[in-house]
């Protein structure tokens, strides 16, 4: 009878489907017999335990700071499933994602499942990095200046480039360079990203550059 291994995955989508499409793929990748138990409460706890932690969110929030990945153990795998997944380069991201695997989520299920297989086999034959506290002294990530938060305040409002450079009384083209540069800085691809983006996030954690997740319990 052959060992039965139990992964535990945590996961914050709820979509049937989503689930039960990346656990299938998860037994498959993993080249032995394995059964995935979702962990069903979304505590540092249970993130703690976690071995796989899948993230299917908006793909700018990967350049700000998630404190709630301090609780990662050692050795876990973070699956994050983006549309741009070939543009994200972990180097240049927070401390706690530098070990990321990135996914398209239009990939085919063969890709997805050689990710998963070559990213377990890596944290399985070596020494995991272990991620501390400290590591959060010395880890950059994006936040915006307050003149931009201006700038993009009145944006989430619905104003126009010059009415907001008419309040602020800065030229239309500086109040352009101040949305380009948010633009690039969180890798927005066009208005509608842009606007998906200033709804996604609040000021606040736009300002501060992290996201404090209140679900989430010590």
């Amino acid at each position: 009878m052959d060992f039965v291994t139990v992964i535990k995955l945590f996961c914050r989508d709820e979509d049937y489907y989503f689930r039960t499409g990346v656990s299938e793929i998860i037994k498959e990748a993993l080249l032995s017999s394995v059964n995935v138990e979702f962990l069903t409460e979304f505590d540092s706890d249970h993130l703690r335990r976690a071995d796989i932690i899948v993230m299917n969110s908006s793909q700018w929030r990967l350049f700000m700071c998630q404190p709630v990945f301090r609780y990662r153990k050692t050795g876990s795998l973070l699956l994050v499933f983006a549309d741009y997944a070939h543009n994200i380069d972990p180097a240049s991201l927070p401390v706690c994602y530098q070990s990321l695997t990135a996914i398209g989520r239009y990939e085919t299920v063969r890709q997805v499942r050689d990710k998963i297989t070559k990213a377990w086999l890596t944290v399985s034959n070596q020494e995991a990095k272990i991620f501390a506290e400290s590591d959060c002294l010395k880890c950059t990530f994006s936040h915006i200046s307050l003149v931009q938060l201006q700038v993009m305040s009145f944006l989430k409002k619905g104003k126009s480039v010059r009415q907001i450079a008419k309040s602020l009384g800065l030229s239309v083209k500086t109040i352009y360079a101040h949305k380009y540069n948010v633009m690039r800085k969180f890798d927005l691809k066009g208005e509608l990203e842009l606007y998906l983006f200033l709804n996604d996030l609040t000021l606040s954690q736009l300002y501060k550059g992290v996201i404090e997740d209140v679900e989430m319990k010590k």
